[in-house]
C-alpha cells in the first residue's frame, strides 16, 4: 500500500473529489504526467496529458488536474497525488 500522505484539508478534499472508479489510463500515463508537473506545473502536466485527447485516459487525468489545480495543490503535492492515483481510485486513500 501507498505510503500515507494527506498532510492538510486541500489534499483531503482533492481525493475526496477525485473519488473511486475505474482508471482509465496507465501507470505509464501517470509516470508520465508526474514527470511534466515537477518539471513544468501544471501547464506542462496538461500539455502531456494532451498526448491522450480522445481517449477516456484524457478525460479522467484532464479531470484530476483540474481538481488539483482547483484547490490549489503545489507541484509537488499534486506529484503526491498522482503517485497514489490508482490507490485513490481504489478507494484506499
Amino acid at each position: 500500500m501507498a505510503k500515507e500522505f494527506v498532510k492538510d484539508d486541500s489534499i483531503a478534499k482533492v481525493i475526496e473529489e477525485i473519488g473511486t472508479g475505474n482508471a482509465c489510463f496507465t501507470q505509464n500515463n501517470i509516470n508520465d504526467l508526474k514527470d511534466a508537473m515537477l518539471k513544468g506545473g501544471y501547464t506542462a502536466a496538461e500539455g502531456k496529458a494532451a498526448q491522450f485527447i480522445g481517449t477516456d485516459g484524457y478525460t479522467d487525468l484532464l479531470r484530476v488536474l483540474e481538481i488539483m489545480q482547483k484547490h490549489k495543490l503545489s507541484r509537488e503535492a499534486a506529484a503526491e497525488v498522482l503517485n497514489d492515483l490508482f490507490q485513490i481510485k481504489a478507494g484506499h486513500r
